[in-house]
This record gives structure tokens, C-alpha cells and sequence, in this order.
């Protein structure tokens, strides 16, 4: 199990050392001298005090980690197998493969905020398929095209393929390895399989989860088709070894997942922070400022026990906090280690009254998504889009929380607005088609985005130089006339008759 902390070994130290100090101020108080109890300190008291300061500063400095990440995201890599062994016929009248399909169209067939997918076959050698993305569709689409037996080395092997894989992977980057097979290693010896494979999911950091296929009795499969068509192909038996899957997760820190656990649900929880990762591969905030508040309560302590030769310091000690350490006493100047919240009140209220060098000094460098909002605002008001976009870049994730939290939509917005400042208007276009897929209907989003776009130019004005076209000569015209004449049918004569006078 991980501890939440940081650098957990800083806690054992700071540990032991404040038990030693309550309790030397115990035994200090159960024989306490003359001068002890004249000048009225309480031993007891003293070393509780420093017993907080130190388990304070342990704590401060083991970061203790907690919460929800503020763009939950992680990527989960598919490791398929696709040796033979597969096509045995032992899942509820499928086979291995298919039901290893169909378990993964019920991954990809549900919308997936914060996740990404890449799929890298198993075989005797790891085959990369498909490299992490959010198409759906297309991985789908991959994992038809493929058929087991047909690709990379015969067989499979957990303790080479494993490694190669996360040879490749980023460093630091949220990931896990998800495995669907049957367990059965062909190449090495179990132990040793097994040695490989978790020494370098260790070192690396990243959890394997795995599901495992197949029965443990002898089925027989059939093998590769003979060059000959005369020859039949060869039979031979697989068992699936779903212990060594089991033995493989939990070794590196993971699980093997039941028939009726829904992957999905795990991998959400994993990038919101809601199941832990190993810290070298996690996203959840750390924490270090509570360790501070505990040595400062230690502090107080202690000063309120020391007697009567602290009495005369308080006051000092008072003035000097309330001024802000400064030994002129004049108003507090940015460079002062003051909380960033305040920093922030300060910046935002030179802001709104349009002191833009003020609010310049005094810019927020907190983590807090408010306080980069604000120092982003400032960035873009300063002409530095390339700074506010370094700001906003933990917020404009490709993951984000659900439901939606309102920092989103501004920090997308201003990234937006500072990808037209640098004039890569396709990035601001994807920004903005991004913020109408999480939040559809934003009007301020759709606006922005019809700006971007291109208006349709209207049809060239005719040219007036251009000539009319030619108009038909009169001859022409003319035995058009006397054709149409020669067509149409002729008047009746009248009937002949005595002409009245």
C-alpha cells in the first residue's frame, strides 16, 4: 500500500525525534528544579512544543498528498495477447480472443473524459498497434484487423514484451499497463518470467491490471498451416495460468480485475486521484503547508510555556509578524514571502481599477486554478501570451472533472485568446470545439469559434470590360423565320363566289 506522502522516508526521523523530545520534556517535568518552577516554565509543555515543530517540519517536508487532481487525466495502455493460444474455445462458447474483444468494446463504447488509449500486442516480442489517443472508432477498427497467430514471434512472454513496453513510456506521465490474456508464458521459465517483469514495472512505476481469459485444464488449439497443403496442421494444447497474472499485478502494485469488475469505473478513479498511484506517476496535489501549521502551533506552544524570560518578547515577536517581518515597519512590498491569496486580492484589485503595473507586481504564482486564472488574465492584458498560455496549461487538459468546475470555461476561453495572439488560429479553434464538447452551448464559445471561421466571399462582380456575347446576324435570323413559316400550317383559302359591288 502507498503512504500519501511525497518522500514518506522523512517521516521515520522526524518521528523519532519528537518522541524524544516529549519525552525528555515528561521526564524534565517529573523532576523539575528550583529555577524551573521560579522563572514558571512548564517542561511538559516545552517539549510537546518542540515535538510539534519537528513532527511539523517532518510532514512539511514528506508532503503529504490528498484531493482531486485539477485535470485528472491518465493513459491506459493496452498490452493485447495475441499469441495462438487465444483461439482456444473456453469462454462460454468464444474464444479467448473474442472475449477479450468484447471486453474491450465495453471499455471503448462509453465516453471516457481524461482517458487515452494505446494498444501494444503480445507476442513472443511486443508489437505496437496503436499509439495512445481518444479515437474510439479507430482502435476498435485496429483490433479487428488483427488475428492471433498471424503477427510477431510465436508464442508469448511476459518478462521480454513487458519491458520493451515501458521502455517507451514518458516519464512521470499517469499510465498503467492493462493486460487481457490468458496468462500462459511460452518463452522463459514462470519464475523468471516473473522476475523480468515486475523488477521493470517496479523501477518504472506504473501498476499493471489485468484480466485474465481461458480455463486451467489442457485445450487443444490448432497451429499454423502448413506450407504443404498436403499436410494437416499441427495440434497442441494450452492451459491458461491466470495465478501468474494475479502474482504479476500484485507484485507491481496493481490487481487482477473479476469477470463482472468494470474497468472503466477503476481507470476514472484512478485519474481523479480516487485510487492511489505510485507517487512518481500521480497527479494528486501535495500538501506540504499543513506541516507548517503544525510547527507554528508547536512554536506557539512553546513560547506560552517558556515563563517569565519570554514575557518581554511576545511584544516583539508581535510587532515583527504584524508588520510582515519588515524591520522599517512601511507597507508590505511584493517581494515579501506573503500568502498568495493575498497577493492575488491585491493583484485583482489593481486590476478592476486598470493599475495594470500593479497588478503586474503583485501577480499571483499559486496553484490554486483562481489564482492562474488571474496571473493568465494579467499575462494576456501584459501582451505575454505565451506566459499566460505556460500558466493555463494544467487547466486546458485534454481531462477535466465532472461535473464540469467553473474555472474551465474561462481558462479555456483565455487559451483561446492567446493561441489568436500567437496567430495559431487551429489551436484556438480546438480549444474552443473542446469547451463546447465538455459544456455545450456556450454562447460566449460559439461566437468566438464563427469569428475564427472563414466568411463566404461572395461572387465576383461582373467585369465591365468583358464583351457581350456575340448576338446572331440577320441571315441567320432570318432562315430561322422562314423555317418556323415553312412548319407552321397554312390559312384556308376562302370559297370562290360573286364579288358584291
Amino acid at each position: 500500500m502507498n503512504l500519501p506522502f511525497t518522500h514518506p522516508v522523512f517521516l521515520w526521523p522526524a518521528a523519532g525525534l519528537a518522541l524524544l523530545c516529549l519525552g525528555a520534556g515528561l521526564w524534565a517535568q517529573v523532576r523539575a528544579g528550583l529555577g524551573v518552577r521560579v522563572v514558571g516554565q512548564r517542561p511538559w509543555a516545552l517539549g510537546l512544543g518542540l515535538a510539534l515543530m519537528l513532527g511539523g517540519l517532518g510532514i512539511g517536508i514528506a508532503e503529504p498528498r490528498w484531493g482531486v487532481p485539477e485535470s485528472p487525466r491518465l493513459t491506459v495502455h493496452i498490452v493485447l495477447d495475441a499469441s495462438r493460444s487465444m483461439l482456444a474455445v473456453d469462454e462460454n462458447g468464444r474464444s479467448r480472443w473474442n472475449a477479450a474483444l468484447l471486453a474491450m468494446d465495453r471499455i471503448l463504447s462509453k465516453p471516457s473524459p481524461g482517458l487515452r488509449f494505446s494498444v501494444d500486442l503480445m507476442t513472443g516480442d511486443a508489437v505496437p498497434l496503436m499509439p495512445p489517443g481518444e479515437d474510439h472508432a479507430l482502435l476498435r477498427d485496429a483490433l479487428r484487423a488483427v488475428k492471433p497467430g498471424e503477427i510477431g514471434s510465436p508464442g508469448t512472454s511476459f518478462g521480454r514484451g513487458i519491458p520493451q513496453i515501458l521502455k517507451g513510456l514518458p516519464e512521470k506521465e499517469p499510465a498503467i499497463l492493462f493486460v487481457l490474456s490468458d496468462g500462459e508464458e511460452s518463452w522463459l521459465a514462470e519464475a523468471d518470467a516473473l522476475q523480468r517483469a515486475s523488477s521493470a514495472l517496479k523501477a518504472s512505476g506504473v501498476p499493471l491490471y489485468a484480466i485474465a481469459f481461458g480455463q486451467n485444464t489442457p485445450i487443444p488449439v490448432t497451429g499454423a498451416t502448413p506450407d504443404d497443403p498436403k499436410e494437416k496442421p499441427e495440434l497442441f494444447t494450452t492451459t491458461a495460468n491466470p495465478d501468474f497474472l494475479r502474482r504479476l499485478a500484485e507484485a507491481s502494485g496493481g490487481r487482477l480485475l473479476r469477470a463482472d469488475e468494470s474497468p472503466l469505473e477503476l481507470f476514472q478513479k484512478l485519474a481523479e486521484g480516487k485510487a492511489p498511484l505510485p507517487v512518481s506517476r500521480s497527479l494528486t496535489p501535495s500538501h506540504p503547508e499543513w506541516g507548517a501549521w503544525i510547527a507554528m502551533a508547536g512554536l506557539l506552544l512553546w513560547l506560552l510555556a517558556a515563563g517569565k524570560p519570554m514575557v518581554e518578547w511576545r511584544p516583539i515577536l508581535m510587532v515583527l509578524l504584524v508588520s510582515g517581518a519588515s524591520p522599517t515597519g512601511h507597507a508590505a512590498r511584493p517581494d515579501l514571502p506573503l500568502p498568495q491569496g493575498v497577493k492575488a486580492w491585491i493583484a485583482q484589485r489593481a486590476l478592476d481599477e486598470g493599475d495594470l503595473a500593479t497588478a503586474q507586481k503583485w501577480r499571483p504564482r499559486g496553484a490554486r486554478p483562481n489564482h492562474r486564472l488571474l496571473a493568465a488574465e494579467i499575462d494576456l492584458r501584459s501582451k505575454h501570451p505565451e506566459d499566460a498560455l505556460r500558466v493555463l496549461a494544467p487547466l486546458t487538459g485534454q481531462g477535466a472533472p465532472r461535473p464540469i468546475p467553473v474555472w474551465r470555461v474561462p481558462a479555456l476561453l483565455m487559451a483561446a485568446r492567446a493561441k489568436v495572439a500567437l496567430n495559431d488560429m487551429d489551436q484556438a479553434k480546438l480549444m474552443l470545439e473542446r469547451l463546447l464538447l465538455e459544456s455545450p452551448g456556450r454562447p460566449e464559445a460559439v461566437h468566438d469559434l464563427q469569428s475564427l471561421l472563414p466568411n463566404p466571399e461572395p461572387p465576383p462582380p461582373p467585369n465591365p470590360k468583358t464583351p457581350p456575347p456575340p448576338r446572331p446576324s440577320q441571315g441567320a435570323r432570318q432562315d430561322e423565320l422562314e423555317g418556323f413559316q415553312q412548319r407552321m400550317p397554312k390559312k384556308p383559302t376562302p370559297p370562290a363566289g360573286v364579288k358584291d359591288i
